[in-house]
């Protein structure tokens, strides 16, 4: 079995001035105080604490010491720990374990501090995030003009540095909003034709793109045929098996010669003291709160 200490470094100074990085971090600034809240309601400090000075706990060993407990526990709790470890709260270390692919991370608490499962939101409100969208068009439209601002700040980034979007004909925007993505791309590369597909509360509400035709629908069910689908930013709302499903649907609508394109953050095997490993740690907490999903490393890609 080998190990490797977690190099804990500062962000780069080139990575604090990134303002689509920054507005990214404000837009998640929620999530972090909510996740501290349930560290310290759970003693989740004071368990790695009384391992004693320099002992490193694995989330199922933390877990272990919860009073009431699910097989999803330990997931959840390291869901946890490693957005507190980017934030500095915590030190970590990767056991790669035998068959050489599955890391168990053990986190310690750290001696600054020492001197001074599933979807949570179907549990508590009885139904998923997208059911209340589709019954309170209030929240729809909130949720959808969030979304479309925010998508506006990722594809300027995405279209500075991703050029496979040349020779293509026709492109689904699976998920795609009300569009703003795909707008973009259109407007960079206006040979393209653009299908916007995605639940039909969303699209009903949006504004029309020259080049670009919305289209109402259930992923899950069937997806709009094109030489090429995008699925941005929708893969870590769901679970793997959710995902496997929609690929093969999307698989289905394309042509021989098609090609999916994924969008999606991904999470570093170890958590980094940096502003990105911050902001995909707390997406990754946030989808479990709210549509049930994750954030993945490369690896789990």
């Amino acid at each position: 079995m080998s190990s490797a200490q977690n190099q804990v470094k500062p962000c780069h100074e080139e990575e604090e001035e990134d303002p689509c990085l920054k507005a990214l971090l404000y837009s998640s600034s929620r999530v972090f105080p909510r996740i501290l809240h349930a560290a310290v309601e759970l003693d989740l400090f004071g368990i790695i604490a009384r391992a004693g000075p320099g002992a490193y706990m694995s989330p199922p060993e933390v877990a272990a010491h919860l009073p009431a407990r699910t097989l999803e526990s330990a997931e959840i709790i390291d869901l946890v720990l490693c957005c507190l470890t980017s934030h500095s709260l915590l030190a970590c270390k990767s056991e790669t374990l035998n068959n050489g692919r599955t890391v168990e991370r053990r986190l310690q608490f750290k001696e600054a501090i020492l001197g001074g499962g599933g979807n949570l939101f179907q549990k508590v409100h009885g139904k998923t995030i997208f059911q209340c969208m589709k019954e309170d068009s209030s929240l729809n439209k909130h949720f959808n003009d969030a979304m479309a601002g925010l998508s506006t700040t990722q594809t300027r980034k995405i279209l500075e540095v991703y050029h496979g979007f040349d020779r293509i004909m026709t492109l689904v925007d699976v998920g795609g909003g009300k569009g703003a993505t795909l707008n973009m791309i259109v407007s960079k590369y206006p040979s393209i034709k653009g299908i916007n597909f995605d639940l039909a509360q969303v699209i009903e509400h949006a504004p029309s793109y020259p080049g670009v035709e919305h289209v109402g629908g259930d992923m899950f069910l069937s997806v709009p045929e094109g030489d090429a689908i995008m699925i941005k930013g929708t893969c870590h709302n769901w679970s793997d098996e959710s995902c496997i499903k929609l690929l093969k649907n999307c698989y289905k609508a394309l042509p021989a010669n098609g090609k999916v394109i994924v969008m999606d953050f991904i999470m570093p095997d170890e958590p980094e003291d940096t502003m990105a490993s911050r902001y995909v740690s707390l997406l990754d907490n946030a989808m479990l709160i709210q549509p049930g999903g994750k954030e993945r490393t490369e690896k789990q890609f």
